[in-house]
C-alpha cells in the first residue's frame, strides 16, 4: 500500500479533475459484472477499513434514532419540552455542519473521520451515565430534571460531531470510483443493518428484567468504548489523505471561510436546484413523521417496546440485500427512474398507518389467530402498522442510499466536504422548523392530522419527481 496517498486502480473508471463532478450518465451495457465491480469497490484497503468502522455506527445509531424520543420522555420531558429539544440538537447540528464544510475540505480529511467516531464516542458515556429519573430537580431551573441537563450535554456533543462529519464522508468518497458509486454506497449502507445486533443486545437486556431506561444506558456505554475502539483503528489503518490544493485560499481565514461557502452555495444552485427543493419537501415530511411516528404506535395503537424492537429488526434484516440491490440499480438506470421507484412507496406507508384503526390487521383474522397461538411474536407482525412501518423505514434506508450515490455523482471533489454541508444544513433548516410544530399538533390534535399533512408533502414530492427534472445541470466552466 502506498504511504503517501491513496491513488485509483485502473479499474476504478475514468478520471475527472478536482473541480469537475462525474458525469451522471448510466452505466453502459458492458459493465462488469456484480461480483467484479465489487472486487473493484473493495481493493482499496482504507475503503474495507471505514466500512468495518462504520458498522459500529449502525450497531449503535439504531437505538439513537429509534429510541431517542421514547427515552426523553421516560427521564419526565413533556411533548412541549421534548420538541424544543430536539430543535436544540438540530440547530447544533447545523451550525457543526456549516463550519465542517470548511473544515473538511481545509483539513485532513483522515483526521476528521477519526475525530467524528471519537467525539461521538464521548457524547455516548454522557448519555450512557445520565442519573436516573428518580434523580433531584435543579432547584434554579424548576421542572426541569438533572436528568434532561445531562443527557442534552451528551446530545449535543453529539451533534457537534458533525464538524467533523462532512470532511469524513469526502475521505471515502474520493476514494469510490464514480462507476460503481451506487453499489458502493448500498454498502456502505449495510451498517444500517448492524442495527440487529444493537437491537438484538436491547431485547437480551429487556429479558434480563432491565427496565427500559437502564438497558438504554447499558447500551449508549458499550456504544462509547466501541466508538473509541474505531477511532483508534482508524488511526492505525486509515491511508493517508489526499491533499487538495487550494489556489483561491484569501490571507484571512475568516474571508477566506465565507468565500468558499458562498462559492459551494452558488455551486449547488446552479447543479441541483431540483433535487434541493426536493430534499427540503422531504426534511419537512420526515420531520412531521418522526415525531408522532413511535408515539402513535405505542400511545395510540398499543404496540409495546418489545413489539417496536422486534419490527425494526425484521426491517433492518430485509434492509441489507435491498441497500446494495437499488445501489446498483443507480449505477445501471440513473437518478430519476431510481428515485421515482423508491419514492412512490412513501405515500403508500402514510396511507396505511392512518387508516389502521379500520384495517388492523394485514391478514384475515382466522390466519392471525392460528399465528399468534403458534407464537406471541406473529401479533405485532401480522398488524397494519408493521407492514406501513416496515416499508417506510427500507424505503427511507434507500432513499438515503440514492441521496449519497446522487451527490457522489453530482458533485465536484474539491468542494465535496462543503457541498454535502450546505446540502444538508438546507434540509436540516427545513427540519429544524418541525419538531414544535409537530408536538403542539400532536398535543392538541392527535397523530392522525399530522399524518395526513405529511402525506400531502409526499405527493407533492412525487409530482416533481414524475414532471420535473431532477438531474444535475452542466458544471459551470467559470466555477
Amino acid at each position: 500500500m502506498n504511504n503517501q496517498e491513496e491513488k485509483p486502480s485502473t479499474a476504478s473508471g475514468p478520471k475527472h479533475s478536482a473541480d469537475t463532478p462525474p458525469p451522471m450518465e448510466p452505466t453502459p451495457a458492458k459493465e462488469k459484472g456484480f461480483l467484479s465491480s465489487l472486487r473493484s469497490v473493495l481493493t482499496y484497503r482504507s475503503f474495507s477499513v471505514y466500512l468495518v468502522t462504520s458498522w459500529i455506527l449502525g450497531v449503535f445509531g439504531i437505538i439513537l434514532d429509534s429510541f431517542m424520543i421514547l427515552y426523553l420522555q421516560e427521564i419526565l420531558i413533556d411533548f412541549i419540552l421534548l420538541g424544543i429539544m430536539l430543535s436544540m440538537f438540530i440547530g447544533v447540528n447545523l451550525l457543526t455542519r456549516f463550519i465542517g464544510g470548511y473544515v473538511g475540505d481545509n483539513f485532513n480529511r483522515k483526521w476528521l473521520s477519526v475525530a467524528t467516531m471519537a467525539v461521538s464516542g464521548i457524547g455516548f458515556f454522557f448519555l450512557a451515565f445520565t442519573p436516573p429519573v428518580s434523580a433531584i430537580v435543579v432547584p434554579i431551573l424548576g421542572p426541569i430534571s438533572f436528568p434532561f441537563l445531562w443527557f442534552s450535554m451528551g446530545i449535543l456533543i453529539i451533534a457537534s460531531s458533525s464538524i467533523f462529519a462532512s470532511g469524513s464522508t469526502s475521505y471515502i468518497y474520493e476514494n469510490i470510483s464514480p462507476q460503481h458509486s451506487g453499489l458502493a454506497m448500498g454498502i456502505f449502507q449495510t451498517s444500517v443493518g448492524f442495527g440487529l445486533v444493537g437491537l438484538a443486545l436491547l431485547t437480551w437486556l429487556f429479558n434480563l428484567g432491565y427496565s427500559f431506561v437502564s438497558a438504554i444506558q447499558i447500551i449508549f456505554f458499550v456504544g462509547g468504548i466501541c466508538y473509541l475502539v474505531a477511532a483508534l483503528v482508524r488511526t492505525i489503518f486509515l491511508a493517508p489523505a489526499i491533499p487538495i490544493p487550494r489556489e483561491r485560499k484569501t490571507a484571512s481565514s475568516f474571508k477566506d471561510f465565507f468565500q468558499q461557502n458562498w462559492h459551494a452555495i452558488k455551486l449547488l444552485l446552479v447543479l441541483l436546484p431540483v433535487f434541493t427543493g426536493v430534499l427540503i419537501i422531504d426534511a419537512i415530511s420526515d420531520g412531521l413523521y418522526g415525531f408522532v411516528n413511535m408515539f402513535y404506535l405505542r400511545d395510540w395503537l398499543g404496540f409495546s417496546y418489545g413489539d417496536l424492537t422486534l419490527m425494526i429488526l425484521v426491517v433492518l434484516a430485509a434492509s441489507i440485500p435491498l441497500s446494495i440491490t437499488v445501489g446498483g440499480f443507480f449505477d445501471r438506470r440513473g437518478s430519476r427512474r431510481a428515485m421515482t421507484v423508491i419514492y412512490a412507496v412513501m405515500p403508500i406507508c402514510i396511507t396505511l398507518l392512518i387508516i389502521t384503526p379500520l384495517f388492523p390487521y394485514w391478514l384475515p383474522i382466522d390466519i392471525v389467530n392460528i399465528l399468534v397461538s403458534i407464537s406471541p411474536l406473529f401479533n405485532p407482525l401480522t398488524r397494519t402498522p408493521f407492514i406501513a412501518i416496515a416499508f417506510k423505514r427500507i424505503n427511507d434506508i434507500l432513499w438515503r442510499t440514492l441521496i449519497l450515490t446522487y451527490l457522489r455523482k453530482a458533485i465536484p471533489r474539491s468542494e465535496t466536504a462543503k457541498m454535502l454541508s450546505i446540502f444538508f444544513i438546507v434540509i436540516m433548516l427545513a427540519n429544524l422548523i418541525t419538531p414544535i410544530p409537530a408536538a403542539i399538533a400532536y398535543t392538541l390534535f392527535g397523530a392522525i392530522p399530522v399524518l395526513f399533512i405529511t402525506l400531502g408533502l409526499n405527493f407533492v414530492i412525487m409530482a416533481i419527481l414524475l414532471l420535473g427534472n431532477i438531474e444535475p445541470k452542466p458544471f459551470p466552466e467559470q466555477s
